[in-house]
């Protein structure tokens, strides 16, 4: 199971979300490979072609348009890399990932979302910084670090703010 895309739902929502997930990558033209229930009451993962980051990107600018609002696909946050849930190995991917795609001169934050794991929040946080050698901003970072942590696997992204999709968001600005 290889997932580049985390989405929430609402709880017992999850089949008509996998059909509307379905649907969006029909709307902005990259298929949906596969949809798998994460045990997680409103939370999937999915496998999506090409790049996820694109493939959201393309969903909010199909929302902001008003061709199509999700009724269903509340969250949707594009992974990069996909690893075993050790601190070691999300403290690398993170790390890797920011010596990459965050410049020198740009701001960071973390943002974690843990389900099923005993991982301290905040010792979690501070571990997978020290990875990454740029300046933190908890209030407006040019750039998120952002980790999905399941108890087997955990996804990591580098990504803008504005590349996460949420439905909430998307309505206050419109």
């Amino acid at each position: 199971m290889s997932w580049n895309l985390v989405v929430a739902t609402g709880w017992r929502l999850e089949r008509l979300c996998m059909e509307e997930l379905y649907r969006i990558g029909d709307i902005v033209g990259r298929k949906v490979e596969e949809v798998w229930f994460t045990g997680f009451d409103g939370l999937l993962t999915a496998k999506v072609e090409g790049d996820s980051v694109e493939f959201v990107k393309m969903l909010i600018e199909v929302v902001n348009s008003g061709y199509y609002i999700p009724r269903y696909v509340l969250r949707a946050t594009p992974i990069m890399v996909v690893v075993k849930t050790d601190l070691d190995e999300v403290q690398r991917a993170a790390g890797e990932l920011a010596e990459r795609l965050i410049e020198p001169n740009e701001t960071f934050k973390i943002e974690l979302k843990k389900r099923g794991v005993k991982f301290d929040r905040t010792s979690v946080i501070e571990y997978v910084a020290k990875a990454v050698n740029r300046k933190v901003d908890l209030t407006k970072p040019d750039k998120v670090v952002w980790i999905e942590m399941f108890p087997s696997r955990t996804g990591v992204s580098v990504i803008r703010e504005s590349e996460n999709f949420s439905l909430m968001r998307a309505r206050s600005a419109r």
